[in-house]
């Protein structure tokens, strides 16, 4: 911890020794421990604890806003750790996600800062966007991705989900943005980004709108970032085969969006071209054992639409995080797979037809 961060509770060990109770006891002992992940948007924070008796857990972690004061205040702007905020209030008890526990949700809107206290994955791995998962870790991905939607599949009015709604007009106005973001990609990335993906980013530049109200109808619930670096891997047997992180980019819309974007990011082109149709149809199959009739040609469909996502989220990430060289990596990979899925798929002429 330096001089030069912003104010936030989340650096106070006070305030999240303040926080943690077991059985009516606070930490005897609440110690910093590193910033851990490689978050753009935010930071997360270790914190060893020590109990009197020792009965209590070990670690927690805390989750703050980012210390560039142009990304906090762009986050605070835009939404991102209000969504995240509302997950772990509202969101998190009536769906079947799992996701670390929350022991303290704080947001401030006017002083620009918010912090989660969340239990500590430990004996967990996160992911790697660099390193493509097994076919065994996508299906754990695609069955948190069912337990987070099948619960308010079609039943987006419900009182929870309140939060996430955004107007049709703001929607259109949101994809109109598009090119005001390109100059700054091309700028960043362009010399990473192949010659068929700078087409389809000047012709899409055009479609936002469209694709915005395409792909938001109100299905269900979407993470939104749903890719290895947000997934947490159990590597021991007290931990989750799989937990989900990072909810800044949850709301509302196609469901399958969640897929179309894990697997056109995650996977070498080829691999996902061989494997999206099986993957898929686990998808669609495990929605119907909980109660949802999704028909494949309806997924399918809708699968194409959810493609242009992971271009919409690279762009904005691009324009939006703080400038890392992995993270320009990162943004380059993206963009690169998931406009090629996007091709491959022929999303924007699906977009013209839909909308």
């Amino acid at each position: 911890m330096g001089d030069g961060d912003l104010p936030t509770v989340g650096l106070d060990a006070d305030w999240v020794a303040a926080q943690l109770t077991v059985d009516d006891r606070n930490p005897s002992s609440v110690e910093f421990a590193g910033f851990i992940g490689t978050g753009q948007m935010s930071r997360t924070a270790r914190y060893a604890l020590e109990w009197a008796d020792g009965d209590g857990p070990g670690s927690v972690v805390v989750k703050m806003p980012s210390a560039d004061p142009g990304t906090r205040a762009t986050a605070f702007e835009h939404g991102p750790y209000r969504r995240e905020c509302i997950f772990y209030t509202s969101v998190l008890p009536i769906v079947d996600v799992t996701a670390p526990a929350p022991h303290a949700v704080h947001f401030d809107e006017s002083g620009h800062d918010f912090a989660l206290v969340l239990d500590d994955l430990t004996g967990s791995a996160q992911g790697d966007q660099f390193s493509e998962p097994t076919q065994d870790q996508l299906v754990l991905a695609i069955t948190e991705a069912v337990a987070l939607q099948a619960p308010v599949w079609g039943a987006t009015d419900c009182e929870a989900l309140n939060g996430y709604r955004v107007s049709a007009e703001d929607l259109a106005a949101a994809g109109r943005r598009i090119p005001d973001f390109l100059p700054t990609v091309f700028e960043r990335l362009g010399a990473g980004l192949d010659d068929e993906i700078i087409t389809l980013l000047e012709r899409f530049a055009g479609l936002g709108d469209r694709w915005s109200l395409a792909r938001s109808m109100p299905t269900t619930l979407v993470h939104g970032d749903f890719r290895p670096d947000n997934f947490m891997f159990g590597v021991e047997p007290s931990a989750p085969p799989l937990a989900v992180v990072d909810w800044q980019t949850v709301g509302l819309g196609l469901g399958v969006t969640d897929v179309a974007y894990l697997l056109g990011g995650a996977l070498a082109p080829q691999r996902r071209a061989d494997a999206e149709l099986d993957l898929l149809g686990v998808y669609c199959e495990l929605l119907a054992h909980r109660g949802v009739d999704y028909p494949m040609d309806q997924c399918l469909s809708d699968y194409a639409i959810g493609t242009l996502h992971g271009v919409v989220i690279a762009i904005a990430a691009t324009t939006m995080a703080d400038r890392t060289e992995r993270g320009d990596a990162l943004f380059t990979l993206m963009l690169n797979r998931h406009g090629r899925h996007a091709l491959e798929l022929n999303a924007l002429d699906e977009v013209v037809v839909r909308c």
